[in-house]
């Protein structure tokens, strides 16, 4: 019997609000201004939750959340709230107050562990040792609290994953299609194949996740072909695009500031590390809250 083969992908560039460079976009761009009353409906929510009392109905900040999902789902893929009443009180607080806005825009990711997590940075190893490493959860969109944030901390730095694949595209077709093909990785411990760049039914989606195709590589299956000697060329040409500076945004959220983006559209450079709760204070610390919504690019071009 003749197995069929899978037609090669055919890239196309990428366009729309998600395709961005830093030169294209102002902070009036991605900063949603919160204002008193909006931040007063927040505040009653968490009084109720601390009563076990019903939480009042977010009216005023409902349109703001529906702006919120669009922009991460439909526009430039990241947003940044600033006004809301984290930073009034303390950090378990702050968390139930996370998780009370989070509950509005989609679910909280199941899995082990605490549904928030603490981080702090620099990670230990340092922001610029090695080529950039990106955010590749399995998620929909990951909501960024922060708590405090050093005057000389490093920035977060933000890339659009459609216009990385469009500079990609322009250097080397051909490296660009490697990147379109699945490869064998492995993530939490299981093993998968997956490609960075897919297209399925129109949505367009990346997850950038070279470790855990270097961790697969490394330790091969039996009767499993090697990877291919192009794809350790595409991932550099990847990661030599990803640090280019023209493509990167440089944020500095301020304490009580939430920083939200589209793992699958807006890559944000590692800059922290995951702590215990009970980990001692930091000059950065933030918190972590990982979302699926009911719109979700990850299982359109992820079909099971």
């Amino acid at each position: 019997m003749t197995i069929p083969t899978r037609p090669r992908p055919r890239p196309v560039p990428q366009t729309g609000p998600a395709v961005w460079t830093a030169a294209d976009l102002t902070a009036a761009d991605w900063m949603i201004p919160v204002g008193a009353e909006e931040a007063a409906e927040l505040d009653a929510v968490l009084t109720a939750t601390e009563a076990a009392a019903p939480a009042p109905p977010l009216s005023r900040l409902a349109p703001i959340l529906s702006a919120v999902t669009a922009r991460l789902d439909t526009g430039h893929g990241f947003c940044l709230l600033r006004g809301l009443p984290f930073d009034r009180h303390g950090a378990e607080a702050a968390e139930a107050v996370l998780v009370a806005l989070g509950a509005q825009l989609g679910k909280r990711l199941s899995g082990e562990g605490a549904p928030v997590a603490r981080l702090i940075g620099p990670p230990p190893e340092g922001p610029a040792s090695g080529p950039p490493r990106f955010h590749s959860e399995a998620c929909d969109a990951i909501a960024l609290l922060c708590l405090a944030n050093a005057p000389d901390a490093p920035p977060h730095v933000l890339v659009s994953a459609g216009a990385v694949h469009n500079e990609v595209m322009r250097r080397d077709r051909a490296l660009l299609a490697v990147l379109y093909e699945p490869a064998p990785l492995i993530e939490d411990g299981a093993e998968t194949e997956r490609a960075v760049f897919t297209m399925t039914g129109g949505a367009f989606a990346a997850r950038y996740t070279r470790p855990a195709v270097e961790a697969a590589a490394s330790t091969p299956r039996p009767g499993a072909a090697p990877p291919p000697p192009e794809q350790r060329a595409a991932f550099d040409l990847l990661d030599a695009v990803c640090a280019e500076p023209t493509l990167a945004l440089k944020i500095e959220p301020r304490p009580g500031d939430l920083l939200l983006f589209n793992p699958q559209l807006v890559w944000k450079r590692r800059t922290l590390a995951e702590v215990p709760p009970d980990a001692p204070p930091a000059p950065q610390e933030f918190l972590r809250l990982r979302l699926t919504m009911a719109h979700s690019r990850r299982t359109v071009a992820e079909p099971a």
